[in-house]
């Protein structure tokens, strides 16, 4: 069953990802980050290649013809996804897929919106029997 983690106050999930993603890389994982569309995995790429934090992601948008090849993919559409092991929500909504990955990180910042938005996704989760870990990150 998929192990769920959930980072709340977050108030810069892009750094909070990369942060995550290094340390996943650093165990060997395979990583998948669903985002909205195209547009918003461009910014998000962006963002990541700017991390400075720990180190290089080796990380491609899920249309490049070299997508396959990198542990970290962005995705936006379900087809795209090429691997089992972990899911890094980075949209509202629930992925309906989000079961056939061993983890599934949320990460819900401190607007209303989206904490609306994560207490129905956390919901969704507890009320089917998930396993739901719970991470503060107020800064």
């Amino acid at each position: 069953m998929t192990k769920i983690r959930f980072y709340t106050d977050v108030p810069d999930a892009p750094i909070l990802m990369a942060h995550l993603v290094h340390q996943a890389l650093s165990r060997q994982r395979q990583v998948t980050i669903y985002v909205a569309d195209r547009a918003q995995a461009v910014w998000l790429e962006e963002r990541l290649w700017q991390s400075t934090a720990e180190s290089f992601l080796p990380h491609a948008l899920a249309d490049a013809e070299h997508a396959a090849l990198t542990p970290v993919q962005l995705a936006w559409l379900p087809e795209q996804i090429r691997q089992d092991d972990l899911l890094f929500n980075h949209q509202t909504t629930l992925p309906k897929f989000f079961s056939r990955f061993r983890h599934l990180f949320e990460l819900i910042g401190p607007d209303e919106a989206d904490k609306m938005a994560g207490r129905q996704r956390w919901a969704f989760y507890r009320d089917r029997g998930y396993e739901i870990q719970h991470m503060n990150k107020h800064m």
